[in-house]
């Protein structure tokens, strides 16, 4: 898939937005058997570290995309799969308290 994109701050945008995905998932589904404080609190981190980054993508992908308008279809895919992230965290945390 990362051959879909030819820019450079997509293509990392799309690895780190995969990682994290990957990450959480993992971390939801071993919280769910168990229930380890120490592992609840890695994951809390791991989301505070996460926003700030995610939002700085977002900056860099808006200014990318306004630079190079022509791929419009590439830069809109790519910050749809970075903001994808954030619903899937939510809908993670509420499995978590449930």
């Amino acid at each position: 898939m990362i051959q879909l994109f030819k820019y450079k701050w997509n293509r990392i945008a799309v690895r780190i937005a995969g990682i994290s995905f990957l990450i959480g998932t993992l971390f939801t589904l071993v919280m769910l058997f168990t229930k380890d404080d120490i592992l609840f609190t890695v994951g809390i981190v791991l989301i505070v570290l996460y926003i700030p980054i995610t939002l700085l993508i977002l900056l860099i992908l808006l200014v990318n995309t306004l630079a190079n308008f022509k791929d419009l279809h590439e830069h809109v895919l790519t910050i749809i799969l970075v903001s994808l992230n954030f619903p899937l965290a939510l809908l993670f945390s509420y499995f978590l308290n449930n």
